[in-house]
């Protein structure tokens, strides 16, 4: 699992190098799907369900999910990248949003404030941990 989740992490970074104002997410998933084949991995979103592409792009208003494509990332453009590899049978699984060129102040505190809340809903995290109890730490954060 050590394994799976450095292999994970390593391909995110690679997609993270090229993030910049003019890259398509097409390029984004060549680049993905290079890095994780070069690991040894499998792109675990390739042909599931009929998805054709090794990783998920999500830029600005779009929720999760984003099919790559020929879109380029325009300046003041967040993208999440979603990445999840097979490596030797196991699951890496991981995202992160990033900025791209200059980014609106609101923009950021988006961004921000998703980061700070997965660390509060990982805090809150231990056997017995009720799932509503994560949530009410997120909105208390949110909203607060």
């Amino acid at each position: 699992m050590r394994r799976a989740c450095r292999v994970g992490r390593e391909i995110l970074d690679a997609a993270h190098r090229i993030v910049k104002v003019g890259v398509t997410t097409d390029e984004i998933d060549r680049v993905v799907h290079d890095v994780t084949i070069e690991a040894g991995a499998y792109p675990a979103p390739l042909h599931y369900h009929n998805f054709p592409k090794s990783v998920c792009t999500s830029v600005n208003e779009v929720v999760c999910h984003g099919i790559p494509d020929l879109r380029e990332l325009q300046d003041g453009d967040i993208v999440n990248v979603d990445v999840s590899a097979v490596v030797d049978g196991m699951h890496a699984d991981l995202n992160e949003t990033f900025t791209v060129g200059n980014v609106a102040d609101d923009k950021k505190a988006l961004v921000k404030a998703t980061y700070d809340s997965l660390f509060k809903a990982i805090a809150m995290c231990k056997p017995g941990a009720f799932y509503r109890d994560i949530g009410g730490v997120i909105s208390k954060h949110v909203n607060g």
